[in-house]
């Protein structure tokens, strides 16, 4: 995993008590096999969260890719989101609080309906 997706999978995902995701998932576009970040499929809710990182989505090129894939994506019914490292290293919260909604939207159950919170964002919901 890149270091962004270690950071989602550690701020986000499990300070945050939201699932584990499944990781670098198999989609087919345009003929070629492109792999996803994080999908939620196994935990009932067709989300598909994107991290990208400034070395590997600046080109031209990567970027047409990734337009296909996220039309792809809306195309066949799948919520989608996409994060930078600004977002996931310094929003943490946000990205945790956005990510719940569209995976509860989509059908994941959070199990006890507790709203589990980090350090970090207790406060705000005191």
């Amino acid at each position: 995993m890149s270091a962004l997706e270690v950071e989602y999978q550690e701020t986000v995902e499990d300070r945050h008590g939201l699932p584990r995701g499944h990781r670098q998932t198999p989609v087919e576009v345009d003929g070629k096999t492109l792999w996803e970040d994080v999908t939620y499929d196994g935990h009932g809710a067709p989300v598909t969260v994107r991290l990208d990182g400034r070395a590997s989505h600046s080109t031209a090129g990567v970027a047409f890719r990734d337009r296909r894939r996220d039309n792809a994506a809306e195309l066949a019914g799948r919520a989608r989101l996409v994060y930078g490292w600004r977002d996931v290293h310094g929003m943490p919260c946000t990205v945790a609080d956005e990510v719940r909604r569209i995976l509860v939207r989509e059908g994941w159950s959070p199990g006890d309906g507790r709203v589990p919170t980090c350090r970090q964002c207790a406060p705000r919901r005191s």
